[in-house]
């Protein structure tokens, strides 16, 4: 990329806190890793590289955490201010990242910060309170025990305004949940245990206040021409329609009608109940307003009320798709209320969703195939579709209690205990697998196995980019649409060159549903840094980023044998849409090696490959 002439778009600094020695400083951002690597998780992975070993307990004070928004955070550009919070991870040991949307990522950089780099381990419980660009660590013994919701208001009063922003772990962080997610204002970085991070560090929260820097950008007149174009064409697709109307809960049943809504643990291609937990039905019955992130006109988010005779919650998160489909279809659970109940309890004790929902319906597989007892469960009835269990679990793992002190750390932890081989768990790289049927397009099985953070749909969305009728047109950066049962190189190449964009996305901070044409990102950038950039700069930038994290995860022990998929996803179901269908993995896996110039013996990119990227001189 040709040389960023100054930091347009980066306030320039990131704030350093040591807990263990109580040291706050501020570090000037390197301009090398901002050229290379942008941003949020770009920018973090470059870093922590050189911080963090093999040998660094992810739970130690040893161990680094990053807090990072975008370069195009707080312009005017839609929906860039989510924040990117990355660690070596406590459930996988490899690339830790979650992020989330809301607003503290634009209040941190409104603060003067482009993130906020934590280490160390504090004697007590405490919070950072940031006002501008004053940072102090305030003691909260008072807070520790606290779920998110009172966390939340608790921190605003000790900030002494309102309108400040916080982040804050639940008591999953607290008790150290290998899969504690961070919530703030509602939204959640829920995956890889970042809660738990911060929790091992005595962490409860940062609550943050800004009105200092504001972001100014190379050429304003025709940055603001691309931003009004992409605002006009995110604002114009069926998918922003969709999603302003029913979040991520209205694929439910389009999703179940290809295939692609998990069932039965993985098990089962089709549900007849399935529409009882359409997000329809979630938005007649319990919706009560919209909500927005900073800087987005998409406003996929949605508040709802649930008032009856089994469930009472006055204002809480309408539950995502995933999570619809982790406490609904994948234990064969119908009852809309109780979802919403888990989801209640997940964002206030800080879960991320997806595992916890996973690890629950692993359990009740078991259960249901006799490999476990009703002794061995703390005599619950874990009968498919039992959701008084799921709740009754939820609570035992946020709180280590009983069986929850195991499911707390993971499915794998859970096979182990059982005697369950590998490949009867749907995990891949330690994390539980997100609810996108490989079986249903071929290349998300290569979207997963190569996932930098562990399973993870959102590293490289071919199961929707490629699908014939996707209203964006991705072709030039020479990604095309086509069957998604193909098992040819094609398919390959497409699922790396998404991996590429989508790790540009992680560390321009964009919001996955924005989506706008490839060619509408360069013309951001080109006119965000007042450089000359073109489509092919831009997928370098990409595959630099994506090969940063791949390099990152080889130091920390990754090898071929990572790279792989459980015959629980390769196993074809006997009904549904994709009855009979499976991916030939071992063929797309050759194919990815040799798209990518990775050595398939060892995993690691080839040297040449290295060289060509700039990372040849990463010392592992």
């Amino acid at each position: 990329m040709n040389s960023v002439n100054s930091f347009y778009g980066f306030a320039g600094k990131l704030l350093k806190v040591n807990l263990s020695d109580e040291i706050i400083s501020k570090e000037v951002l390197n301009r090398q890793y901002s050229e290379n690597f942008m941003g949020g998780a770009g920018y973090a992975c470059r870093y922590l590289f050189d911080h963090i070993n093999k040998d660094t307990d992810p739970l130690s004070p040893e161990n680094i955490l990053m807090i990072m928004n975008g370069p195009f955070c707080l312009t005017s550009a839609p929906s860039f201010s989510r924040m990117a919070i990355c660690t070596k991870s406590p459930l996988t040991g490899l690339w830790g990242e979650a992020n989330a949307g809301g607003f503290f990522g634009a209040e941190m950089k409104r603060a003067g910060y482009d993130g906020i780099i934590i280490a160390g381990k504090s004697k007590k419980p405490v919070i950072l309170k940031i006002i501008d660009g004053d940072a102090h660590i305030i003691d909260a013994s008072e807070i520790w025990g606290k779920g998110t919701k009172d966390t939340h208001k608790m921190l605003k009063e000790i900030s002494g305004n309102l309108k400040s922003k916080v982040l804050c772990i639940g008591q999953g962080g607290e008790n150290l949940v290998k899969f504690a997610n961070v919530n703030t204002e509602g939204r959640s970085a829920g995956r890889t245990g970042m809660g738990a991070v911060m929790g091992s560090k005595n962490l409860k929260g940062i609550v943050i206040k800004g009105n200092l820097f504001r972001p100014t950008v190379a050429n304003p007149e025709l940055f603001k021409e691309i931003v009004k174009k992409t605002t006009k064409f995110i604002q114009n697709t069926l998918a922003t329609k969709g999603l302003r109307e029913y979040g991520t809960s209205g694929a439910v049943m389009p999703f179940h009608s290809i295939g692609d809504l998990p069932i039965k643990y993985w098990s089962q291609g089709e549900w007849n109940e399935v529409s009882k937990i359409a997000g329809e039905k979630l938005k007649e019955e319990f919706y009560i307003k919209n909500k927005s992130c900073y800087g987005c006109g998409i406003a996929c988010g949605k508040l709802i009320r649930v008032n009856n005779d089994n469930c009472s919650i006055e204002e809480t998160e309408m539950p995502e798709y995933e999570t619809i489909a982790g406490f609904g279809s994948m234990i064969l659970n119908s009852n809309l209320e109780s979802i919403a109940m888990a989801n209640h309890l997940c964002n206030d004790y800080g879960l991320d969703t997806i595992s916890c929902s996973s690890v629950i319906a692993f359990l009740y597989d078991l259960f249901n195939k006799n490999k476990i007892t009703k002794n061995e469960v703390d005599g619950l009835e874990l009968d498919w579709g039992n959701y008084n269990s799921m709740l009754k679990l939820i609570e035992k793992i946020a709180f280590r209690k009983g069986l929850g002190d195991l499911l707390a750390e993971g499915s794998k932890k859970v096979g182990e205990k059982f005697n369950i081989p590998s490949d009867e768990i749907a995990i891949i790289n330690n994390q539980e697998v997100p609810y996108h049927d490989i079986r249903s397009c071929y290349g998300l099985s290569l979207t997963y196995a190569f996932a930098p953070r562990g399973a993870c749909h959102t590293t490289g969305d071919v199961f929707k980019v490629c699908r014939e009728g996707n209203e964006v047109d991705f072709s030039s950066i020479e990604i095309d649409k086509m069957n998604l049962f193909s098992n040819n190189k094609k398919m390959a190449k497409s699922a790396a060159l998404l991996h590429d964009y989508r790790a540009l996305y992680s560390s321009l901070i964009s919001c996955f549903f924005s989506n706008p044409p490839p060619e509408y990102m360069a013309e951001l950038i080109k006119n965000l840094f007042g450089i000359k950039f073109n489509l092919q700069e831009m997928t370098t930038l990409g595959e630099r980023i994506f090969n940063m994290k791949r390099m990152f995860n080889i130091k920390m022990g990754l090898t071929s044998l990572n790279d792989t998929i459980p015959k629980i996803l390769l196993n074809p179901t006997k009904e549904g849409a994709v009855k009979d269908k499976s991916p030939d993995f071992e063929k797309l896996r050759d194919y990815y090696y040799q798209v990518r110039d990775w050595n398939p013996k060892s995993g690691k990119p080839n040297s040449k490959k290295l060289k060509e990227l700039g990372l040849d001189k990463l010392n592992i």
